[in-house]
This record gives structure tokens, C-alpha cells and sequence, in this order.
């Protein structure tokens, strides 16, 4: 009877632990499935200064409708090294995001 009595305890508290950990895993999926990817926005203007050292360039860049920016000078890191083609003075077109702590990133830049 203790035999059986142990076993179908063992059995109860193998199951709770398997759903447990079914739960978990739908939780999991479902928090990744309902994330958003970053929105990118898309900009145009003139590189001014690069700091490749700091992985970072400043673009005199035009108004940002989506962003409601005006025309304004800034500095942008780079999530990527800067193409070697480009060189203060180019007129560019670039897509950035928010990255972390706020900061604008820019994910892909060109000649204009």
C-alpha cells in the first residue's frame, strides 16, 4: 500500500511539474510572438563629420515627418562600420532606430 501510495504521489507531483513547465514555455512564446520589431525611419541629408573611432557620424540631415524632427544637425552612432565609399560632404539617405538608452542608431546608410 506505502508502494503505491509513494508512487501515485511521485506521479502527481511529476505531472505539476509537467504542466508547470508547459505553461512556461507558452508564456515564453507568447511574450516573444507579441513582441514588435523596432520601427526604423528613414532620413535624408548631408554627412558632416565621421568618428570612426566612436563608431559615429553627424548628419545635417532634413525634417523627419514620421519623427515631427526638423531640419537639424546630430550625431548618430552606427550599428555597422560606415561604408568606405562615403566621406564628409556626401549627400545620404539613412534608416535608424531607437536603440538602447534612447539613443539613434542608424541600421543602413547610402549615397543619396
Amino acid at each position: 500500500m506505502k508502494t503505491l501510495t509513494l508512487a501515485f504521489l511521485f506521479a502527481l507531483l511529476a505531472t505539476g511539474t509537467a504542466a508547470r513547465a508547459a505553461s512556461h514555455e507558452h508564456e515564453n512564446h507568447h511574450d516573444t510572438a507579441t513582441q514588435q520589431p523596432a520601427a526604423t525611419h528613414t532620413g535624408t541629408g548631408v554627412l558632416k563629420a565621421v568618428n570612426a573611432k566612436d563608431g559615429k557620424v553627424q548628419i545635417a540631415h532634413e525634417p523627419i515627418a514620421e519623427l515631427d524632427w526638423p531640419s537639424m544637425t546630430m550625431w548618430f552612432a552606427l550599428r555597422d562600420p560606415l561604408p568606405k565609399d562615403l566621406k564628409a560632404g556626401d549627400a545620404v539617405r539613412f534608416e535608424m532606430m531607437q536603440g538602447e538608452k534612447n539613443q539613434w542608431v542608424i541600421v543602413r546608410i547610402g549615397r543619396k
